[in-house]
């Protein structure tokens, strides 16, 4: 009953503390999720355009062999197409390649054929879609020296040499 009474006999001091120790750790734990939330948001949403492009402008489809055609080659890996395969055709050239081939090159820093460079992904939506994977490492490396750094000091609070 004694501390409670202390506690409340001490407005000034717990408001004080309130505004100068809890009310701005609360807001900087708001300002960084909120920067997160939307580093993220723009992170999704640069990918989900990517894709979205890349199935605007080429068709799904799986091969299935038959008889008489002549066999279909993917042009990236060289390889024929098996029954059951699952392949893309862009829709502009007609060109014809394995979907994880097409979606590998597409997202390797170029939004074009293959074969004969027509655009399947709007340069604009490239630039953004590249921007946001190199932030992506950044923010990687970052985390990485921030953890090595907290992991420095807290070995020297531990062991007594701070």
């Amino acid at each position: 009953m004694g501390t409670l009474a202390k506690l409340f006999s001490y407005p000034d001091k717990i408001i004080a503390s309130f505004f100068l120790k809890i009310l701005p750790e609360i807001l900087r734990i708001i300002i960084l999720s909120i920067c997160i939330i939307w580093k993220h948001y723009k992170l999704v949403s640069s990918n989900y355009k990517y894709m979205y492009m890349i199935n605007k402008k080429s068709t799904k489809f799986v091969h299935r062999k038959e008889a008489e055609t002549e066999p279909v080659e993917c042009r990236i890996c060289l390889s024929e197409f098996a029954t059951g395969d699952e392949g893309r055709e862009i829709k502009d050239c007609k060109h014809v390649f394995h979907r994880n081939c097409l979606e590998k090159w597409l997202q390797g820093y170029r939004g074009t054929c293959p074969l004969c460079r027509s655009s399947v992904v709007p340069e604009v939506i490239v630039a953004e879609y590249h921007l946001m994977q190199i932030q992506q490492e950044n923010d990687m490396i970052e985390k990485e020296l921030t953890l090595i750094f907290l992991n420095a000091l807290h070995g020297r609070i531990c062991n007594g040499r701070f």
